[in-house]
């Protein structure tokens, strides 16, 4: 992608986003809050996609990736007022809806579009679909590792600012309290990927998205995870006297010091 195109897209969200938050009332605040990550994202795609030798046109693509990831929360919370899929539409089809219909990527490389349109479409999902094609993978590791370090940002900062009464759906409204369910700490030390159907407290929520360090595309997020301390400083809000939480934490915090030695095929 180019530079003028991704000036376009800059200026597609803006308008885009700005329309929804105008019209927001009580949920304005939610409204920017996702204006905001789509920034952050798009900043850590750049960050990833640079730091990982991708060329200025596949740093700008990436850049564009993370600004459009999640065009599809503006319409869900809109129509249905919660961030959480469960209980509305999965947002990242709707995004991919949105933005196929918005002819924003007509003048983009069709095969490049279609690897943008996958990776808005998959950046939310459990796991990777394995029928997408081979080209595309790059782009949805990259969107997904952008996405999650953003996610660490956010929750981190309503902990440690204790903002979670305030805000709970970042928390996704789980009760503050409880031991953290053992199935789910079994799954993460078996390297599995945890559903969100899982969590029955807030501790299991901080676990679940800590394991997402098993599953990231890219060394360089790893380096990104120890630089930025994501594991200790969410480990300083967790029950860590439970020796199972310590054992999730040690596997955890080895997986992000080690950082990988080698790079997914680009």
């Amino acid at each position: 992608m180019n530079s003028t195109q991704l000036q376009a897209v800059r200026r597609h969200f803006i308008e885009y986003a700005n329309g929804y938050i105008a019209e927001a009332g009580d949920m304005k605040h939610m409204m920017e809050m996702k204006r905001e990550h789509c920034a952050f994202v798009a900043r850590n795609c750049r960050e990833l996609a640079e730091t990982s030798g991708w060329s200025d046109e596949e740093a700008n693509t990436a850049e564009a990736l993370g600004i459009l990831h999640d065009v599809g929360r503006f319409p869900q919370l809109e129509e249905y007022g919660t961030f959480v899929d469960a209980k509305s539409i999965n947002h990242g089809e709707r995004g991919w809806q949105a933005i196929r219909e918005s002819g924003l990527l007509d003048e983009v490389d069709p095969a490049l579009r279609n690897a943008i349109l996958d990776g808005v479409r998959h950046h939310n999902a459990r796991i990777i679909p394995e029928s997408l094609p081979p080209a595309h993978l790059r782009w949805v590791r990259l969107i997904r590792d952008a996405d999650r370090l953003d996610i660490y940002r956010i929750v981190l900062d309503a902990i440690e600012n204790d903002q979670l009464d305030e805000h709970p759906e970042i928390g996704l409204s789980l009760a503050r309290e409880g031991d953290p369910c053992p199935e789910l700490i079994e799954k993460i030390l078996q390297r599995g990927a945890p559903s969100y159907s899982d969590l029955k407290c807030f501790n299991d929520f901080v676990l679940l998205i800590l394991s997402w360090a098993n599953h990231m595309g890219y060394p360089a997020t790893l380096r990104l995870m120890r630089d930025r301390n994501i594991i200790d400083r969410f480990a300083a809000h967790l029950p860590t006297e439970v020796p199972a939480v310590g054992n999730v934490l040690s596997s955890l915090r080895a997986c992000v010091m080690d950082a990988g030695s080698e790079q997914p095929d680009a």
